[in-house]
């Protein structure tokens, strides 16, 4: 009998190391196929279907929800935001003929080298264009939109683009996210930013009353949280899997996704905010610095999806 249990063991665990092996590459088998499926689907949406269709399909929705293959991140996000609909052929050259505008282009100077500085292509004697790139971009849109012209925040949002598509697509993208998603975001005096830290508030109170009073009391206002978050699409507050997330939902919903993934954030950062952080000066570090562990794409858009906000309760 001793025999037969010494024997049959081994053979046993062997089987069982065989078994997961299997199971986890059958895995991702099936996950590469939904993701060469989902970059099928996209491929033909975007050469067949309006993005109106799109946008109102819960097929769509979910597949949104689900995260935009990186194949196809780039064409899905240009697509969404009607990019191309704003696009004029030749202007992006010309406006980087035109003179100087100052003091915006030596802001501009300033902080490129603060954009993604740990990121390959935007290191400095590293060979890459990234910040080459992100000069152009940002000195075009000055030019174009000069009541905006520039605004701190604005070079995090190009670096995403540039790491997802071309130059010149990268503006016509850019254009589009803030002339038609960010409208009075980036002015001088953050106007929408302002109204909708405001909203922000008022749903916050109505989603969780006593987080809400908590940081009331500890004079911690929407706006100076919201600020680096909002203005920045999250790249500087979460996780890198979660931020390409926010995107992919922010293209589809709009200014919405935004205020689901800040509430989420704070349902998250509930306990601690609430029970470890004694001091204003605590919360305020906390909240902008939540360790990147609690902010996975998991957790975060669990508790984001459930978040229940009505097309009225969101006033652009």
């Amino acid at each position: 009998m001793g025999q037969l249990e010494s024997t049959s063991a081994p053979s046993s665990h062997l089987w069982g190391a065989d078994f997961w092996a299997e199971h986890e590459k059958r895995a991702a088998v099936r996950k590469q196929e939904a993701v060469r499926a989902s970059e099928l689907k996209w491929i033909q949406a975007i050469a067949q279907v309006s993005v109106d269709q799109v946008k109102k399909s819960n097929k769509f929705k979910k597949m949104v929800r689900k995260g935009v293959p990186t194949s196809v991140r780039g064409r899905v996000w240009q697509f969404l935001a009607r990019a191309d609909s704003l696009r004029q052929p030749g202007l992006f050259a010309e406006l980087l003929t035109r003179p100087a505008i100052q003091p915006i282009f030596d802001v501009i100077e300033r902080d490129v080298h603060r954009c993604y500085p740990d990121h390959v292509h935007f290191r400095d004697g590293m060979g890459g264009t990234g910040q080459q790139d992100l000069h152009a971009i940002l000195r075009a849109y000055a030019q174009y939109n000069p009541r905006v012209g520039y605004c701190q925040g604005m070079g995090r949002l190009v670096g995403m683009m540039l790491m997802h598509m071309s130059v010149e697509d990268a503006f016509w993208l850019l254009v589009a996210t803030l002339d038609q998603y960010m409208q009075e975001y980036y002015t001088p005096t953050l106007r929408q930013l302002r109204i909708d830290a405001q909203v922000f508030e008022q749903i916050l109170r109505a989603h969780d009353p006593k987080l809400a009073e908590y940081l009331h009391q500890n004079e911690m206002m929407p706006l100076m949280y919201m600020t680096p978050w909002f203005l920045t699409l999250f790249t500087m507050s979460l996780p890198w899997a979660s931020v390409l997330q926010v995107w992919d939902i922010f293209y589809f919903d709009g200014v919405k996704s935004l205020f689901r993934v800040g509430l989420a954030i704070l349902q998250l950062c509930r306990d601690r905010l609430m029970h470890q952080c004694s001091s204003s000066e605590e919360v305020m570090d906390f909240l902008l610095h939540v360790p990147l562990e609690m902010l996975g794409p998991k957790p975060l858009f669990e508790a984001a999806f459930k978040i229940k906000l009505s097309k009225d309760s969101v006033q652009r």
